[in-house]
């Protein structure tokens, strides 16, 4: 049973074409593909071709349904040039409820421009249980709930279903209630973020970053931060140097101790970034991890290292964006694992070419001869 599945996801964005006109430009076009429970998905793909803009769009419900940081699109695009008034997203997800039976969940919304919530309607198993109009008051068949008040004042752009989650407790007994809070715990703990360490590049899982430097010291992390870049070969001995206001991280050398954060390349930034969401990861219950250009100004045999890390993960799916086509190896990535983007469609390796695919095949060599193009 696939945990995510992604069927005709289409973005697009409003690009002039001539002096007095503009043409719709597809940021991504009718892309889908399935990813299965404790699977690596790798999304390969030229700069422009869709990557990221898939990540805004599966990502975008947490902007509404979650008090997590949503920082994927500061401007809004939606329907920049289309005939329909509002966007539509449509999510469908599976569940089990406490008999092992699988429950659908499909959530539809709509929102406007300005990313203001227009409708919501939240089915399980087909069944109508929220259903909510702007300016009009909700519906919902939850048990529990009955006593609410329906009204939703329309300034606050307020979901009728994170209304509900927030101010009721539900009865997790109840199968409906209890795939109701799995739908809104999923959504809860996902995560996305891009793999360059410059700003809040994060949306997902929580509200707010720490200061990465503070956050190892405080933790007392910096030898086991050490180990982590030992073990990708990266051989520093740190000390914690003590300022007048905080501590710092410094590289001790023969005659001195030099700051960690000035003097390391920008590789080592990533990778200290991803260390410090690493250590949430694993000890965290993330259903769904999404890591853009995850190997962004990594070694190869690096980007290798991580990919082999985050497959060790028991229970996340996890789908990466790369330029990198040195990960098209059948010993990193599956061919039904490994997705091309061209900015039309996403297809996985496997359904792109006439030849079987086996273990022996140089998949990057095949790419690089065309025979991946469909």
């Amino acid at each position: 049973m696939p945990l995510l599945q992604v069927e005709n996801l289409s973005k697009t964005f409003d690009e002039p074409a001539k002096l007095f006109g503009s043409e719709q430009f597809y940021a991504v076009k009718d892309v889908s593909f399935t990813l299965n429970r404790k699977e690596t998905l790798a999304i390969i793909g030229k700069n422009g071709s869709g990557k990221s803009n898939i990540a805004s769009a599966m990502f975008d419900l947490v902007s509404h349904l979650t008090d997590n940081e949503s920082n994927l699109s500061k401007d809004n695009y939606l329907n920049a040039n289309s005939s329909d008034k509002y966007a539509s997203f449509i999510f469908e997800f599976e569940f089990s409820d406490k008999y092992k039976n699988t429950k659908s969940v499909i959530y539809e919304y709509q929102k406007d421009e300005r990313a203001t919530l227009i409708s919501e309607n939240l089915k399980i198993d087909n069944q109508t249980i929220v259903d909510y109009k702007l300016g009009q008051p909700f519906f919902t068949s939850l048990s529990g709930a009955e006593n609410l008040n329906k009204n939703i004042n329309p300034a606050q752009n307020l979901s009728a279903i994170k209304y509900i989650y927030s101010n009721t407790s539900l009865d997790k007994r109840n199968v409906v209630n209890s795939i109701f809070v799995k739908f809104i715990e999923f959504v809860n703990h996902i995560l996305y973020f891009r793999s360059v360490f410059k700003g809040n590049n994060f949306t997902g899982y929580k509200n707010g970053m720490d200061n990465i430097e503070q956050d190892i010291i405080v933790k007392n992390n910096l030898k086991n931060f050490e180990k982590f870049l030992r073990d990708f070969e990266l051989d520093f001995e740190l000390v914690k140097v003590r300022q007048l206001n905080k501590s710092t991280i410094g590289i001790k050398m023969e005659k001195k101790v030099l700051p960690f954060f000035d003097i390391v390349s920008t590789g080592t930034l990533s990778l200290t970034f991803f260390y410090y969401w690493w250590q949430i990861i694993k000890e965290n219950q993330i259903p769904l991890l999404f890591i853009d250009e995850f190997d962004c100004s990594y070694h190869f045999s690096l980007s290798e290292k991580i990919v082999q890390k985050l497959k060790e993960l028991p229970d996340t799916q996890v789908i990466l964006t790369t330029h990198n086509t040195n990960l098209l190896s059948n010993t990193i990535i599956r061919p039904d694992c490994g997705f091309i983007i061209d900015g039309k469609k996403i297809t996985s390796l496997n359904h792109l070419t006439e030849k079987e695919l086996r273990e022996a095949h140089n998949l990057e060599k095949l790419y690089q001869a065309g025979h991946f193009n469909g």
